[in-house]
């Protein structure tokens, strides 16, 4: 999640984040929000000692909002046998799939 929120590659996407992200939450795999909060402090994209869940989805929600699906969708193609797979890929599909996300926390702080 947090290369998938904060990777510095300006306009350029990597469909991969986007592909685990996909994969996790369609797997009921929790979201460590702590180690979340310790890799986005050490990169310095996050500066407070806290986050909640209710600030975690914000950032995911403007994330999904701002990226561009069609290049998300080009870079991951080529790795997806089946290409309908991602075919239903948009803001609306990602914002439904983040729904379902779970966190292991509804506040960390460090």
């Amino acid at each position: 999640m947090h290369a998938l929120l904060f990777r510095k590659w300006q306009n350029n996407v990597k469909g991969r984040d986007w592909y685990d992200m996909e994969w996790y939450i369609r797997t009921g795999v929790a979201m460590s929000l702590s180690h979340f909060l310790q890799r986005a402090m050490n990169s310095g994209d996050w500066a407070s000692r806290s986050i909640t869940a209710a600030e975690f989805r914000a950032l995911l929600s403007k994330k999904i909002d701002a990226v561009n699906i069609d290049r998300v969708k080009d870079d991951v193609i080529r790795f997806i046998p089946d290409r309908e797979k991602i075919a239903i890929w948009s803001p609306a599909y990602f914002h439904d799939l983040t729904a379902n996300l779970k966190l292991d926390a509804e506040e960390v702080r460090l």
